[in-house]
């Protein structure tokens, strides 16, 4: 199965996407200004010990503070009560070095730690530490032994996190990446040191830079942009990567890759509450503020004449798309499915198997914690950034958010491409747009004016579409 990653722009806006033969399997959305702070490391003064949460608000010098947990703080940091010495806790007042690991959401602050990690290539820096890790990913015992053992010579009073990317890698490399990143946090303390005020400190890589180390690999075949600017940035990246591999993968586009690859076609099923199954089974995905719960049901599936092979494999073609889904929408947090009862202990087996061979495919960090005596999986997956539907949706004006619809950006974007593809077709004069009511704040003279001088052509606009989850567009001659 070829695997691809497609980069393009639309606007302001880098689009990624992620393609396992012809099935989309991941899709990231970053503002080329994205106000992104995850990764960045900060100086900070605590401003409220609330001992009550067990946990600090942090100044970082942002409009939000910041939430430190107590267990966040590392060896070092710490400071004991004098009476009850298994007690942490921070005062008023202290200056201390922080590191983001979620960005704010909503009235919450962004929640940071003091357990500083500086990504590279092959390596996390982790100077607070004195452990060193390996990724679960690279499985060979004596690959692992191998990256242990080098490593284990070089930290002192540090440790590290040893990427999957650095399997098989030459040791020289990650001798020269773990020197590169341990200068990088000395300038970064030095500064600690130096100033007194909230500020940043460190700043994360580009978008660009940050999507190809955490999303490329050995197993990517291609990389395909259609913009000639993205081209030029990726060869630079990519070169500053293992050569060997990355030669020949790296290739300019001149249509719509989106298009051409069905990506476009794709996107429905971020929306769809229900995702059929080939066998004729479907999901069903509901998520709400605790947890996202998704149902198997078997449906039309009765090609099988026993009813343990149909469940078996109902749930077996279920497990694949519930990873494709949960990798797809980034979902995060607790996970729960509800596969179709199985009698058999070894059939359970085989759907956890399935979910674990899936899961292996995705970078963010996934527990399977198998069933429960109500027959339920559960499962936990790391939050390294919103679920997409919060950045592709918002709550529909009509159904008050019982429902989604595409957001007045989402749409406006859509539209400015068709204005684009207007400007050669010399034989049309006037476009007739009709668009939902709630679209009509977005559409100022202005915003007509440009698109009229995108275009070539006149425009009337209607806001008479009853549905508000797209738009009609009519060519006049």
């Amino acid at each position: 199965m070829i695997k691809r990653i497609l980069i393009g722009t639309i606007e302001d806006e880098i689009m990624m996407a992620v393609m396992e033969g012809d099935r989309l399997v991941e899709l990231h959305l970053e503002e080329m200004d994205n106000e992104s702070i995850t990764g960045n490391i900060f100086l900070g003064k605590v401003e409220n010990p609330v001992s009550s949460l067990d946990a600090s608000f942090v100044n970082i010098g942002k409009s939000k503070n910041a939430f430190l947990r107590n267990k966040d703080l590392v060896k070092g940091i710490r400071k004991l009560k004098k009476k009850e010495s298994s007690d942490v806790f921070l005062e008023k007042g202290d200056k201390i070095i922080v590191q983001v690991k979620k960005d704010p959401i909503g009235s919450k602050g962004p929640q940071v730690t003091t357990n500083i990690g500086i990504a590279g290539r092959y390596l996390v820096y982790m100077p607070y530490s004195s452990n060193i890790g390996v990724s679960k990913k690279i499985e060979n015992q004596t690959e692992r032994r191998r990256l242990h053992d080098f490593m284990s010579e070089l930290i002192n009073d540090d440790g590290v996190i040893i990427r999957t990317v650095a399997k098989n890698i030459d040791l020289q490399v990650l001798k020269e990446e773990f020197e590169m990143l341990k200068v990088k946090w000395g300038e970064i303390f030095k500064n600690f040191q130096r100033f007194k005020k909230p500020r940043e400190l460190y700043t994360e890589s580009d978008i660009l830079e940050h999507i190809m180390r955490e999303k490329y690999d050995s197993t990517v075949d291609e990389i395909i942009t259609n913009s000639r600017e993205l081209y030029g940035r990726l060869e630079k990246i990519l070169n500053n990567f293992e050569k060997k591999t990355v030669k020949g993968k790296l290739r300019l586009w001149n249509e719509d890759i989106f298009e051409a690859y069905r990506v476009n076609s794709q996107l429905e099923d971020l929306y769809r509450r229900t995702i059929d199954l080939e066998c004729g089974g479907s999901l069903v995905i509901d998520r709400t503020e605790a947890f996202t719960i998704i149902d198997i049901n078997s449906g039309s599936n009765v090609t099988k004449s026993k009813s343990r092979d149909m469940a078996l494999e109902t749930n077996v073609q279920a497990a694949k798309e519930v990873v494709r889904q949960v990798r797809l929408r980034n979902l995060s947090g607790i996970i729960i499915v509800d596969f179709i009862d199985m009698e058999e202990e070894n059939d359970n087996l085989t759907v956890l198997k399935v979910l674990d061979e899936e899961f292996k495919k995705d970078k963010a960090k996934t527990a399977i914690m198998g069933f429960t005596k109500l027959g339920l999986v559960e499962m936990t997956r790391k939050r390294t950034s919103p679920p997409l539907e919060e950045l592709l949706f918002e709550d529909c004006p009509v159904c008050k958010g019982d429902g989604l619809v595409l957001a007045p950006k989402r749409i406006l974007k859509m539209i400015s491409t068709e204005m684009n593809s207007a400007s050669d077709m010399s034989d049309i004069v006037e476009i007739d747009l009709n668009v939902h009511w709630s679209l009509s704040g977005f559409m100022s003279k202005e915003w007509r004016e440009d698109m009229e001088s995108i275009s070539n052509k006149k425009i009337n606009i209607d806001f008479t579409r009853k549905d508000p989850n797209g738009y009609d567009i009519k060519f006049r001659k």
